[in-house]
């Protein structure tokens, strides 16, 4: 009898030490949302190598207020709790939401700002959608806050350095992500406290896409053109490869497409 304990004690003993080696990423973990304040200031936004695309061209100097933006792309655990659905084609409650077209991202901001007790940014979501920025609710970064927030001071490639060691250390990449996405968090933060700002997935920015815009003079808390076909996305994603993950690269998509590589991250006004 005392053998067969011992036997019973081994096996349960293996059992635990396997799970406590089991990859981090296959533990779920709830985050709620968390917002991380920026500072006011003026940042060189486009691409400083001239390695870069067109668009990315002239650089120029924004000045941007002070806002919060979330410290992680929105989950779909906090996704699914505020709008009811998870549309995600990687589902893991603790992975970023994706498949979520740039309209679902503004109703997405107005049901949390709701649900926190804000005024709403955005009217007119299904016509011809308006932005509040006085409103303190929550909303999509404009690309020149996304950008700002992203290099969080540097002016390399990524905010870890220039090459693919240096982004393997901050995001999820063609290069190291297995073609899937990944728990938010789990790599280098920027010196904002942002995590997977390059890599993962995509996230919507407001700002209608134009290739001529950098030349256009608006670098005052710029909302982007009035007009346009597509939406900018940033960040890079996990099938995409490094050089769509620089801090600077800007991509774009019609705001109607949901797309298994695009989600969000939310900002708003300090408190």
């Amino acid at each position: 009898m005392n053998r067969i304990r011992l036997y019973i004690m081994i096996i349960l003993t293996a059992g635990m030490l396997l799970h406590t080696a089991c990859n981090d990423d296959d533990a779920p973990t709830h985050r709620s949302l968390e917002m991380v304040p920026v500072p006011a200031g003026d940042f060189t936004m486009g691409d400083e190598f001239g390695n870069g695309e067109v668009s990315e061209k002239p650089l120029r100097t924004v000045s941007l207020t002070a806002f919060m933006i979330s410290k992680h792309e929105i989950t779909q655990e906090i996704y699914q709790e505020v709008v009811g659905q998870n549309p995600s084609r990687h589902v893991a409650s603790d992975h970023p939401v994706e498949s979520v077209t740039w309209f679902d991202a503004l109703e997405f901001c107005n049901l949390l700002s709701e649900k926190h007790g804000y005024r709403k940014c955005y009217a007119d979501i299904d016509g011809n959608p308006t932005v509040d920025p006085s409103a303190d609710g929550y909303r999509l970064p404009t690309e020149a806050e996304w950008e700002y927030a992203c290099k969080a001071g540097t002016s390399s490639a990524y905010y870890t350095g220039n090459s693919k060691a240096d982004l393997g250390r901050a995001g999820w990449y063609s290069g190291n992500a297995d073609g899937t996405t990944h728990r938010v968090g789990l790599l280098e933060p920027n010196a904002f406290g942002l995590f997977d700002m390059h890599g993962n997935v995509f996230e919507w920015c407001w700002d209608w896409h134009s290739h001529d815009y950098y030349g256009r003079g608006e670098n005052v808390d710029p909302f982007g053109p009035d007009s346009g076909t597509e939406r900018v996305c940033r960040g890079g994603s996990y099938f995409v490869f490094e050089y769509g993950h620089r801090s600077s690269f800007r991509s774009m998509l019609k705001p109607r497409i949901p797309s298994r590589d695009i989600g969000l991250r939310v900002v708003r006004r300090p408190s």
